[in-house]
């Protein structure tokens, strides 16, 4: 029998290998929310981030170099900002790190853990990490709406079928984990603010779902504007309450382009503050275009 540990390995290299579909073009045109003539933006490589660099034949490995390789990859760097770095997820070790957090972190609250790792074969799920250099901050998980469905299609079928008549493109985020010691507000935000970037710019999604425990959804509604459109109702996946909220993609972009810096004004009632100024959500996108 093959050991399970190999079974894993190899079914997670394959995942991060996988080629995208095709369904939603990167190279669709999606305006700029700062700009008052609304730029024209060109997201293109359908394969951003989806497989690992590749090393040059006979290119001698030092030891530096050889945990260059198992540490984070500067080139899946979206976000720097001081004290931490966003990246995209796209190597076994990082995905194992990740997934370890989420677990963490779910367990640490009473909720099951066995649905809650990062390995996927579905090409439209997304992670994001924060880091302060090899400590992990924080992670979410953006999955744009497929032929393979929404987690939230599990218990909330009928309310994401009501979105997808309207012929809109949903995404739902999830995995939301941060650490204890992160700065918690800004973390979020950035992590938010970066998913929103990829499923607006990339794939032009409209509405944002996620499935959150009824205790927490009051903060979600009051900093982001979250509504709630599913009523309480358990989720097998962590064995817990959990109800169903909805964010509109116009509503974000103006929440952006009023709030980022004003503290003084929202940072108790808002975490928009906290959000991307327009150079960073730029430099995010010229890194997306660079990527392998």
């Amino acid at each position: 029998m093959q050991n399970m540990n190999q079974i894993t390995i190899s079914n997670a290299e394959s995942i991060i290998n996988a080629p995208l579909p095709t369904k939603y073009s990167p190279s669709t045109y999606y305006p700029h929310p700062f700009s008052s003539h609304p730029e024209k933006i060109s997201l293109r490589n359908a394969q951003f981030g989806a497989s690992l660099p590749q090393r040059k034949e006979n290119q001698e490995i030092t030891s530096l170099e050889k945990e260059q390789k198992e540490n984070l990859k500067s080139d899946n760097i979206l976000l720097e900002r001081k004290g931490y770095s966003i990246y995209l997820i796209n190597s076994l070790k990082q995905r194992i790190k990740v997934s370890t957090l989420i677990k963490h972190m779910y367990a640490w609250r009473g909720y099951c853990t066995k649905d809650t790792s990062v390995f996927s074969s579905n090409p439209f799920q997304i992670t994001f990490a924060a880091y302060n250099k090899q400590t992990i901050l924080g992670t979410i998980t953006l999955t744009i709406d497929s032929d393979k469905g929404l987690l939230a299609d599990q218990h909330y079928k009928q309310e994401v079928n009501n979105f997808r008549k309207k012929n809109r493109i949903i995404c739902e985020v999830s995995k939301l984990a941060l650490n204890f010691n992160s700065n918690s507000k800004e973390i979020l935000a950035s992590l938010f603010h970066v998913s929103y970037i990829y499923a607006h710019y990339i794939f032009g999604a409209q509405d944002a779902l996620i499935e959150i425990n009824p205790r927490h959804a009051l903060f979600y509604k009051r900093v982001m504007g979250f509504r709630q459109v599913g009523a309480i109702r358990t989720c097998q996946r962590v064995n817990a309450p959990a109800v169903l909220l909805h964010l509109d993609r116009d509503h974000i972009r103006d929440q952006i382009t009023t709030q980022v810096g004003c503290f003084a004004r929202h940072s108790k009632k808002s975490i928009y503050c906290y959000f991307l100024s327009e150079h960073e959500e730029e430099s995010v996108i010229d890194r997306i275009k660079q990527m392998p």
